[in-house]
């Protein structure tokens, strides 16, 4: 199977009335984001089961890719992919929108036994033995134009998706996990399209619960703040200050640029940030406290009551013959133990509502908790 460059308008309306009618697309991207905040699309890839065709981006304005989005994501449509998230995040940047039916062969893979991160080159090996070179995987796919290596890589990425899910789509039918695969897509979707608001960005910051209640509040602000300025400035925001960095900042809370320097911040980001940091950091400092503060981990015994749960998993997982961390997360686990410790799981069950919820839920209920509340036990790590 060949492929099809498309970067003319002619070619690109053509495309799309060729399509027209497809009810699975193959879709893949290729992208580079290593100094910028958004990812910067460099390809975009389509195969029908007849004929791949890899889409120049970089020709086009958002308005005259528009149709494309427009193709993609119909309700008509179901988009095969693998390993979907860093697209979605492309799939935003071009159109601010996300597809309507998803199809990613890599959960459809962990759902009936293959490993859960599992990438493309293993899956079409043990399923079409078909041999993929990763080669080009890193490649600039801004630079134009593009070699023949890179344009052949791209094109194989797709070529045998629609193989791929045929093979998946039956096992799935075999097992009866259709359903199960249609809502950790949906739910996949839902995590790109309902991003962590700026303002909860501190929650994420696991030992910061150690800091006290104004600290925190530091915290809140200075997160926010350097992801509103990384996303006005298409900034890595790494570049500004990594986490760690931050939660230094207000551990520690410097007066001076010698005193950032003092604490890690390289003179770049001193030279360019540092007066904002320090300036940021005294706003922060007068901010009200949090209404949620950053929640504290598990307490020793609750890492035993943790270590029980994961052991009901992984028996559990091994009987459906899915991964284990497919089957629960470990935030899923520790939510799941906070909630019955709190007597809501009823409304607070991260299982409540979804497969697992008759997969696994009665067997995590049915065991015998030995720990107490967090409230009760303060013998933290």
């Amino acid at each position: 199977m060949s492929f099809q460059w498309i970067d003319q308008s002619s070619q690109l309306q053509s495309l799309i009335e060729q399509l027209q009618n497809c009810s699975e697309l193959a879709v893949d991207t290729e992208f580079v984001r290593t100094n910028t905040y958004y990812s910067r699309p460099g390809l975009i890839q389509i195969a029908s089961r007849e004929q791949v065709y890899l889409v120049d981006p970089t020709v086009f304005t958002p308005q005259q890719l528009k149709p494309l989005g427009d193709l993609l994501f119909n309700d008509n449509t179901t988009l095969l992919m693998h390993s979907a998230g860093e697209d979605l995040d492309v799939f935003l940047g071009l159109w601010d929108a996300l597809p309507a039916n998803l199809f990613d062969t890599q959960i459809a893979a962990g759902l009936v036994g293959y490993d859960r991160q599992m990438g493309l080159q293993r899956l079409l090996q043990e399923t079409l033995q078909v041999e993929l070179s990763k080669e080009e995987t890193r490649s600039d796919w801004l630079q134009r134009p593009l070699t023949d290596k890179q344009l052949h890589y791209a094109a194989a990425d797709v070529r045998y998706l629609h193989q791929v899910a045929d093979i998946l789509r039956d096992k799935l039918q075999q097992v009866d996990r259709m359903d199960w695969l249609a809502e950790e897509t949906h739910n996949l979707i839902q995590k790109y399209g309902a991003k962590t608001p700026d303002d909860e960005l501190y929650l994420g910051f696991g030992s910061g619960w150690k800091l006290k209640p104004q600290q925190q509040a530091a915290l809140k602000h200075l997160a926010q703040w350097r992801e509103q300025t990384a996303r006005s400035n298409n900034t890595p925001k790494t570049f500004i200050a990594k986490d760690a960095m931050l939660y230094g900042l207000v551990e520690k809370q410097p007066k001076s640029r010698s005193q950032l320097a003092e604490a890690g911040f390289q003179s770049s980001q001193i030279r360019k940030y540092g007066d904002q940091l320090l300036e940021q950091l005294r706003i922060g400092l007068q901010q009200p406290i949090p209404e949620q503060l950053i929640a504290r981990p598990l307490t020793k015994s609750q890492q035993g009551d943790y270590k029980a749960l994961r052991e009901v998993t992984a028996a559990t997982a091994e009987q459906l013959g899915v991964p284990a961390d497919l089957l629960a997360s470990k935030a899923q686990l520790v939510a799941y133990l906070k909630a019955r410790f709190s007597n809501t799981l009823s409304q607070d069950s991260p299982f409540r509502g979804g497969w697992r919820e008759a997969a696994l839920q009665p067997r995590l209920d049915a065991l015998e908790l030995t720990s107490k509340n967090n409230k009760d036990d303060e013998d933290h790590d």
